[in-house]
């Protein structure tokens, strides 16, 4: 896996965290950095895959609520949940299944990229190819967060693995708060052999009042009532965003359990599974 291939700074996130690029251009760059990957493995291209991968599912979410609530759509900015004017009665059903298709799909490609599985170049230009014309243009931009960077670690986040598997058994499925949760979700889905899903709730950097919850999201958690299930932050400062998620996902699950990579020891919310403490 990527993780194998990394020789980072733990601590300090690296410049090349922060980035922006229109997803056309992280396709392409993806592509290329896979392929020489593949074919000599590499810590610089390990690197640009680590941290590009996940603005695959990161767009396509965005998209995927703009399109299921009918929102507008813009290609420089997150839509703002809470202030738009929702109209899904304005979107033809079939187009809101094809853009949660296309976000299932887009969590695929990232666990594949991360996997460094053969195939994944084939299967980055056949999601390329589903992607309506427009969301080429759209921007993903990522910003050199430290405690997002510290939770990505893979010793960390291994550790938080083997604690689900010796108290639990491991899990069926892990639901991300989306965005942060998404790199170091897709490693720890990995590490469990888990299914592998993604709310947005973004309570600090998009001031969403709770999950963002579409009747598709429902439909697809729904199908995972009676499964193990692990509802994931990747780190807890105060809690608020992991508990918040937990009181409004927890109830639609028979067995669900909180996890977080990281948690701040004075912190009064205290996840079921944590995989390392932190101090500062």
């Amino acid at each position: 896996m990527i993780e194998e291939l990394l020789s980072v700074d733990w601590d300090e996130p690296p410049e090349a965290m922060a980035f922006e690029r229109s997803l056309g251009e992280l396709v392409a760059e993806l592509g290329s950095a896979l392929s020489r990957c593949l074919s000599r493995p590499n810590p610089e291209d390990a690197l640009r895959l680590f941290l590009e991968a996940q603005a695959l599912p990161c767009i396509l979410l965005n998209f995927k609520i703009c399109v299921e609530f009918g929102l507008p759509l813009h290609p420089t900015r997150y839509v703002d949940f809470d202030r738009e004017a929702r109209r899904p009665e304005a979107v033809e059903l079939a187009a809101r299944q094809e853009a949660h298709a296309l976000f299932l799909e887009s969590i695929r490609v990232a666990r594949a990229i991360h996997r460094l599985e053969r195939g994944a170049p084939g299967r980055l230009e056949a999601l390329d190819a589903r992607l309506p014309g427009l969301l080429s243009g759209f921007v993903f931009t990522n910003t050199r967060d430290k405690y997002t960077w510290r939770a990505s670690n893979p010793r960390f986040v291994t550790a938080l693995a083997r604690e689900v598997q010796a108290r639990q058994g491991g899990a069926d499925l892990v639901v991300g708060a989306a965005h942060g949760s998404i790199r170091p979700g897709l490693f720890l889905a990995e590490l469990l052999g888990a299914e592998l899903y993604f709310v947005r709730f973004s309570l600090f950097k998009r001031d969403d009042a709770a999950p963002v919850l579409s009747p598709g999201d429902l439909a697809h958690l729904e199908r995972h009532r009676g499964a193990r299930v692990l509802l994931f932050d990747e780190d807890v400062a105060k809690g608020r965003t992991l508990r918040g998620f937990a009181e409004a996902l927890g109830p639609r699950f028979q067995q669900a359990r909180t996890a977080a990579v990281l948690r701040h020891y004075l912190a009064p919310f205290r996840p079921d599974f944590v995989g390392e403490a932190f101090y500062d």
